[in-house]
């Protein structure tokens, strides 16, 4: 977890504190920024244990509130300092432990306007269960008046890590329903005591502070009356679905070269498809593989390379291929919301198994030099992950439907030619 500079300006430089783990002793030091980190330069106070975690815990007062600094061990300015990784203000208990938590999201706002397409309105007020994830017990929700910020609370105190792994799941579902990062920007916290304590670190990106879109271009709402069985299904899909959710979800944080996203987004759409069951039988059934594997395990005096062809035969004849599972499972897409997308399912799907082959096999071909091309494909694999989800998810078809105008205007600003290459797919430069 990390610690940006840019996100919390110091009372004072000077931080005078008591060590509470081992590693560390009292003393004073000053805080530094480097990259957008904090690192507190304290030469003589910190040194590393061999065999032992490099994090060190201190307690100290800041604008006179008790607090609680965690980093891990690292060479500042030639000496042993700390980088600074958590800060804690309101409370110096080094364990305490939490009821309520409430934090703040870009976008979340936006996110909680209703449109006559999600159907029968939730009530504001409402409050909505996040189910068991990832080690942390289930948890009361609620979306505080103004729509900025996410209220959890716990049945009893349980550690800060319950409550953030719970945050994570809701983070990447509504970074999924805004279709773009939506940064944490606060997390408070009331421990055990009825402390108010200020949690500052402990994330994985700072606010992106990009521009809301209306929410009519938003994938989903949190209005809906169907609300909580779209969360049961992705909390049930994050654990099952792994690492599916977490892709989706760095696919739009931290986007990478194009030819990567293809992979990665293809890599999740045969995860889906896989998970899913949606995909034929392999082309050959166990009794006509049969004779093939026979003749093959006949073949004598064949060399390591000769072995390691054989070897692949006969995977392949009782393997399910890639086209297959992309085939299948885009039926489960209604018919009616595919031809809204404007794209061919199966000049897609012929382009998507030769784009994956040859990035993944680092093959000679003039695909590296279509980059119009090469984004057409990673938004074409956007759009159908999106609708994929949206269908298993259960939103209402009016909000899918709804939904897929948006998908299309901000994924694809299609050519003004003819709208169509050489291969007869639609392109489009990705924004961004």
């Amino acid at each position: 977890m990390t610690f940006f500079a840019s996100t919390y300006q110091w009372v004072t430089p000077t931080l005078h504190f008591a060590a509470v783990s081992q590693g560390a002793r009292d003393g004073v030091g000053q805080i530094v920024v480097k990259d957008d980190r904090f690192f507190l330069n304290a030469p003589g106070c910190f040194s590393a244990i061999s065999g032992h975690p490099s994090e060190r815990t201190l307690q100290t007062v800041i604008n006179s509130r008790p607090a609680v600094v965690r980093g891990c061990v690292t060479a500042v300015d030639g000496d042993l300092g700390l980088r600074i990784d958590e800060l804690r203000l309101g409370s110096d208990d080094v364990d305490a432990r939490y009821s309520v938590v409430n934090a703040a999201f870009e976008h979340l706002r936006s996110a909680c306007t209703y449109r006559f397409e999600d159907g029968a309105a939730r009530s504001p007020r409402q409050s909505f269960l996040l189910p068991a994830v990832d080690g942390a017990s289930p948890m009361e929700a609620k979306i505080l008046d103004g729509g900025d910020s996410i209220s959890l609370t716990a049945t009893q105190a349980v550690p800060l890590e319950e409550f953030e792994a719970q945050l994570a799941v809701f983070q990447a579902l509504l970074t999924f329903a805004a279709d773009m990062p939506c940064g944490r920007r606060t997390l408070l916290a009331n421990d055990a005591t009825g402390r108010d304590v200020q949690i500052l670190g402990r994330t994985l990106y700072k606010p992106f502070e990009h521009r809301s879109r209306k929410p009519i271009e938003y994938s989903l709402r949190f209005t809906g009356e169907w609300l909580q069985e779209v969360i049961n299904r992705w909390w049930l899909a994050y654990e099952e679905w792994q690492p599916v959710l977490q892709i989706i979800a760095g696919l739009r944080y931290r986007p990478g070269y194009v030819d990567a996203d293809i992979i990665v987004s293809s890599a999740a759409i045969e995860s889906v498809a896989s998970t899913l069951q949606k995909y034929d039988d392999p082309r050959l059934t166990r009794d006509d593989a049969a004779p093939i594997l026979q003749a093959l395990a006949s073949l004598i005096g064949m060399n390591a390379a000769q072995k390691a062809a054989i070897a692949q035969l006969k995977g392949d004849l009782g393997r399910t291929t890639f086209r297959s599972k992309v085939e299948q499972l885009i039926h489960q897409i209604d018919q009616e919301v595919w031809s809204a997308t404007r794209l061919s399912a199966a000049v897609w799907v012929r382009v998507l198994v030769k784009a994956r082959n040859t990035i993944a096999h680092a093959n000679s071909d003039a695909l590296w030099e279509d980059s119009a091309l090469l984004r057409s494909v990673r938004d074409a694999n956007w759009i159908v992950l999106t609708l994929v989800l949206m269908h298993h998810l259960e939103i209402p078809d009016a909000a899918i439907e709804g939904s897929v105008a948006k998908i299309v205007k901000l994924e694809h600003a299609w050519r003004r030619l003819d709208g169509r290459n050489d291969d007869g797919f639609q392109v489009a430069p990705f924004p961004g």
